[in-house]
């Protein structure tokens, strides 16, 4: 018996995938689909987004990677937004948003 442990939140139809944990006033952690730690920035990105009930914009915001992986709200990746098209409305180094309140 080994002593790994795989983490089964980081499937998607039994495929492993990125996955983001934490958040608000957790630690943001990176578990990559090998299971290891992400040790880069991450930073939260404001978007403008339409509903699909009745057309109107409302904002929400995304989480990138320097290497620039996108993840929802929930941490799950995103595949269908590239971080170039992102209406950015604020950049926050989490780690500066951190050190910033602690002051």
């Amino acid at each position: 018996m080994t002593d790994e442990k795989t983490v089964i939140t980081n499937f998607r139809n039994g495929e492993p995938i990125d996955r983001l944990y934490g958040g608000e006033h957790l630690r943001l952690c990176l578990i990559q689909q090998d299971g290891t730690e992400y040790k880069g920035k991450i930073y939260k990105k404001s978007i403008l987004e339409q509903s699909i009930l009745d057309g109107s914009n409302f904002r929400t915001y995304v989480y990138v990677t320097e290497d620039n992986r996108v993840f929802d709200r929930s941490g799950f990746p995103v595949y269908n937004i590239v971080v170039n098209d992102v209406d950015v409305d604020e950049t926050n180094d989490m780690e500066d948003e951190l050190d910033a309140s602690q002051d």
